[in-house]
């Protein structure tokens, strides 16, 4: 006697689940997302063929060297950050209020004389790229912040790397006064930030 067989019935997946996942971690992911700020100096960097990318993480100091020539510094290490501030502000004598704290950690990069610190941290980083009181760190032989600004950031963590973004048509001789400026302090190995070119055929 033949066997009767069993009908197949198709399976059906409940997905009412999986949209509700699906939208929380779309809701999460744009509550959590961190824009990046507006540039506060726009910094053209020569081309070249090098395929060495700078990692990405809070290990690098960066100097960067505008146009005109004026020189900015960053870094993503928030301990280093906060100690250069601390010790500047203290060899300005000024006392870091919240606001001005806040305004600091706010702004991408430092970049303007400390005499002049007390009224651009009194500001929103916006406010002060609007008003042009970003015109760089002060380097020459009577007055070099620039050592003071690496030297407090070594400090903190003596780990940090150097890096150097220069714009294709800022001056050589400011470069030379920069790595001048790191063989003072015994920085001989940094990196430099160049945007990619096709390699020639």
């Amino acid at each position: 006697m033949p066997k009767v067989k069993a009908k197949r019935q198709s399976v059906s997946l409940d997905m009412t689940a999986m949209c509700d996942v699906a939208f929380l971690l779309l809701t999460f992911f744009m509550l959590t997302a961190k824009f990046k700020p507006e540039e506060a100096v726009t910094i053209t960097p020569p081309t070249s063929i090098s395929e060495k990318k700078l990692p990405a993480g809070d290990g690098y100091l960066t100097i960067s060297v505008g146009p005109t020539g004026g020189i900015f510094l960053g870094t993503e290490d928030k301990i280093a950050k906060d100690a250069m501030l601390e010790r500047m502000a203290n060899r300005m004598g000024i006392s870091i209020t919240p606001e001005m704290q806040k305004n600091y950690n706010a702004s991408e990069l430092v970049g303007y004389p400390a005499g002049a610190m007390r009224q651009v941290l009194g500001m929103k980083p916006s406010d002060v790229k609007a008003q042009g009181l970003l015109k760089g760190i002060p380097l020459d032989t009577a007055n070099n912040e620039l050592f003071l600004w690496v030297s407090y950031a070594k400090i903190a963590n003596p780990a940090l790397k150097v890096a150097i973004k220069g714009d294709a048509n800022s001056n050589y001789k400011v470069f030379n006064a920069i790595v001048s400026t790191l063989q003072d302090q015994n920085i001989n190995v940094f990196q430099l930030i160049t945007s990619p070119e096709g390699k020639p055929k």
